[in-house]
């Protein structure tokens, strides 16, 4: 009788989540009151705050239950994904191995966590187990490509770059850590083939990609397809000093000596003040307009 009574409760709950979440949560506070010996009203309630994006009210919830029925592995998989959400990465990992048997999605998050604490070995070799099983997902290969990077094992992100080319095919995010593994080893054609086919498929706003792209295409002398690269990064963000000292420079080289003094008025703008570079390449704009 009283499960099917909680049941009720927890039903009526569901059905107002969306129109009246604040009755939902008193609904469900109640059955925690009338309830205090069952983990599925406090489930209930911290799946609510969960969903809601209240964590931490969530968390104290779930924990309830979790003292209730403390194999639950699920409970302690929600209360990690809580933790990591806040950003306590280091809680999450404390949850997540306290998992029995832990799934891919616990591996891969814990994996995740270690990511964000700064532990790319740690996270690595826990991206290599779970690859030996799951093979055919992208966003596994983009994590342990990514920790190979910050680890600067270029060799080892080459390898699993192609690895994830023939198991998942073409992802945008994959041609752009092929892109900038090739760019960091000068290999400047494949970084700008890798740049431009993820420019194509999903057109690239992240500045550094930007930049990125653009100093690819000037290595290649494809001067004008680098400078109109640097107007799309200056575009993105007007204040990327680096972009200016390339592109005024660009400008000048190509003669174009009117959008070479422009771009130094705008940097003057934008900029706090005009950095030594900046100033030399204005004292050669100077010279080259008394040259002409």
């Amino acid at each position: 009788m009283k499960e099917n009574s909680l049941k009720h409760l927890i039903l009526r709950a569901e059905a107002l989540m969306q129109t009246n979440w604040l009755h939902a949560i008193q609904l469900l506070e109640s059955a925690t009151q009338l309830y205090p010996s069952n983990p599925r009203a406090y489930t209930s309630l911290g799946e609510f705050y969960l969903k809601r994006g209240l964590y931490s009210q969530a968390i104290e919830n779930l924990q309830t239950a979790l003292k209730l029925q403390p194999d639950n592995n699920e409970l302690k998989y929600m209360i990690a994904n809580c933790f990591f959400a806040k950003g306590d990465h280091k809680m999450a990992v404390i949850y997540y191995d306290q998992i029995k048997g832990p799934w891919h999605d616990v591996r891969y998050n814990k994996a995740l966590a270690m990511a964000f604490m700064d532990k790319p070995e740690e996270s690595v070799a826990i991206i290599r187990e779970l690859l030996s099983e799951v093979d055919h997902n992208p966003f596994i290969y983009f994590l342990m490509i990514e920790q190979l990077f910050k680890m600067r094992d270029f060799d080892s992100a080459e390898h699993y770059i192609q690895m994830a080319e023939q198991k998942t095919g073409f992802h945008s995010h994959l041609s752009i850590l092929k892109a900038i593994l090739y760019s960091r080893k000068a290999i400047w054609l494949k970084a700008y083939d890798a740049y431009e086919m993820a420019d194509k498929a999903n057109q690239i706003i992240n500045v550094d990609q930007l930049y990125s792209f653009a100093y690819c295409a000037e290595k290649l002398g494809l001067f004008d397809k680098a400078i109109a690269l640097y107007y799309r990064t200056l575009k993105e963000n007007p204040y990327y000093e680096s972009c200016y000292e390339e592109l005024v420079r660009l400008l000048i080289q190509k003669g174009e000596l009117d959008k070479a003094e422009e771009l130094l008025n705008k940097a003057r703008t934008k900029l706090s003040s005009l950095n030594p570079m900046l100033k030399l390449l204005r004292s050669r704009l100077t010279k080259e307009r008394d040259l002409s």
